[in-house]
């Protein structure tokens, strides 16, 4: 205890000195644990949003041709085709519902308003795969499938762009393609979702599939990807290597597709946001191994202007431990106390993030691991940089120390 107060009161001779030497630490600790809460918070939102839809639903794309000599790959895009999604009905017995999708951007109207908008054309199925909840009207059915029905289910933001606060339900819209305008009436509005996976409901016009490849995108048999649901969560893998099968037997090159869970999809995000993480807080630490440093430079000048002292306490009879545990103290108290500050300011730096970030639906997290990895290494810092002055301190002549001035 009275080496504690010895060090304090060393430290409160020079209040901004000692103010100084502890800002580097508190810099660098806010740093560390607000990138590791905003690498927590994108993961955690990002996890959510893919969450949303379950952990059964499977996404099948075309593959990549390799680029050589100089030649970029690019995507195969007539690989996956209409009756891929026939076999998988049929042979994929923990397949629930599966659907084909056809996809592409248009020119909508809407009277004297017209914007860009991806329709799509899939099954009625597509709704309960990717949970789309129904706002007003009526989703697509079998009849308007079987029909090849000019009807189409419209997102909440297309909506809103292209009739205000009009419902659009039973509104006809026009799809320009090739010079003709096709007839679309309205049967269906969606809430508004957000981004799901590779889809963005509030901006789609999601019209029956067989209107889509009648009327709007031939493909001949060809698919822009298909979706699908496994019957539960624990049934997803197989799900996934029973469609892998199926496709293999007819394309016989696993180069040509791609199957992707959504929990693949959540494993490979939560790699990517660890890392990025991991090297935020990495950039971050720099700033405490400077702050670490700048006790050092402090601590040594402060020997140096405490010699006399040290010789008189040395002539007292404090050992040369005593002498080094006191400086070691002193380095110590200094980023034990940035640490706790700066602690306690990443919370309010966070909770301003959180809000200027909030239209970007970013959320900081602040978790205890990171509190305790940084706190504890500003701590580790005070004892490191902290060691050489205090040994120099030690290891002074007493006879030296009393005569310098």
């Amino acid at each position: 205890m009275e080496i504690l107060l010895e060090a304090f009161r060393s430290l409160g001779k020079d209040k901004l000195r000692t103010f100084l030497s502890m800002l580097g630490i508190v810099i660098g600790v806010i740093a560390v644990i607000v990138a590791i809460a905003i690498g927590s918070g994108t993961t955690a939102n990002v996890t959510a949003r893919i969450s949303s839809l379950g952990s059964n639903v499977i996404i099948i794309t075309p593959g990549f041709t390799g680029g050589f000599g100089g030649r970029a790959a690019m995507a195969l895009t007539s690989v996956l085709q209409e009756t891929d999604v026939q076999n998988i009905q049929q042979m994929a017995p923990d397949v629930a519902d599966v659907t084909p999708i056809l996809q592409k951007n248009f020119n909508v109207i809407y009277q004297a308003t017209n914007t860009v908008v991806t329709v799509v054309g899939a099954y009625p199925d597509t709704f309960s795969i990717l949970d789309l909840p129904l706002q007003s009207g009526r989703l697509l059915n079998q009849n308007d499938e079987n029909a090849d029905a000019n009807v189409a289910v419209i997102g909440n933001v297309i909506a809103t762009t292209l009739f205000g606060n009009e419902d659009p339900v039973g509104q006809t819209i026009y799809v320009s393609t090739g010079g003709f305008q096709v007839p679309i009436t309205i049967v269906g509005e969606l809430k508004q979702t957000g981004s799901k996976l590779t889809f963005n409901p509030d901006n789609m016009l999601i019209i029956p599939y067989t209107t889509a490849a009648a009327k709007l995108i031939q493909l001949n048999g060809g698919v822009s990807q298909i979706i699908a649901s496994a019957k539960s969560a624990q049934t997803a893998l197989n799900a996934v290597d029973e469609i892998n099968n199926i496709l293999y037997m007819r394309l016989q090159n696993t180069n040509q597709y791609r199957v992707i869970s959504q929990n693949q999809i959540l494993s490979t995000v939560s790699q990517t946001t660890d890392v990025l993480t991991l090297l935020l807080a990495s950039i971050a630490a720099i700033s405490m191994v400077v702050g670490g440093i700048g006790i050092m430079n402090i601590m040594l000048v402060s020997v140096t202007e405490r010699t006399k002292e040290i010789g008189v306490k040395m002539a007292m009879g404090a050992t040369r431990r005593r002498i080094m545990v006191e400086f070691l103290v002193e380095s110590m108290f200094i980023t034990i106390v940035a640490g706790a500050i700066g602690v306690g300011l990443s919370f309010l730096i966070a909770a301003l993030v959180t809000y200027l970030a909030s239209g970007l639906g970013l959320t900081v997290i602040i978790t205890w691991p990171s509190i305790v990895l940084s706190f504890g290494v500003s701590v580790a810092i005070g004892l490191f940089f902290g060691l050489y002055p205090a040994y120099l301190a030690s290891k002074k002549s007493p006879v030296e120390a009393l005569r310098y001035e």
